[in-house]
């Protein structure tokens, strides 16, 4: 796997079937399926438009090859506050900064739009994204989870 090569790039409807792989994948990790649990997984088989038309974005991260190793997305709530939803990594592009690069994308996305607060939810199992979030200025705040399958949510005031 090659390093990423910058910042992450939105995403495409020509990419969806490698998205979809990959937050499968992710998902089936810890145990998880897709399509079960999460409202916002079928949101992710309608990219681009269940994300760019509702007044959020959603990202590929891709390394040297162009081959997509991450994901990530935020979703507009309310006029000043974004969730954080589906950033996956491959587990080879864990620790290469590519995390880091896709979080700055989202921050500065919702920033630019005025928000004042990300949020998000996960599982507990997801031990390292948690220790992730949390160097990145999440609290947890458990009001925050939405999705059957999460046990913990975050937020971010911006």
């Amino acid at each position: 796997m090659h390093p990423p090569t910058g910042s992450p790039r939105e995403v495409s409807a020509a990419d969806l079937p490698w998205v979809i792989d990959l937050v499968r994948d992710v998902l089936g990790e810890f145990g998880l399926r897709f399509g079960e649990g999460s409202e916002t997984d079928d949101e992710v088989t309608r990219l681009p438009g269940s994300y760019f038309d509702h007044g959020g974005g959603f990202w590929v991260a891709v390394d040297g090859a162009g081959v997509i190793i991450g994901t990530c997305g935020v979703f507009l709530l309310t006029e000043s506050e974004y969730e954080l939803r589906k950033m996956y990594l491959r587990p080879a592009a864990r620790g290469t900064g590519a995390g880091q690069l896709q979080m700055d994308t989202c921050v500065a996305f919702v920033r630019s739009r005025g928000a004042k607060r990300l949020v998000l939810d996960t599982t507990h199992d997801m031990r390292r994204a948690i220790a992730f979030y949390e160097r990145n200025g999440f609290v947890r705040d458990d009001a925050q989870i939405r999705g059957a399958r999460c046990s913990r949510g975050y937020a971010r005031e911006l």
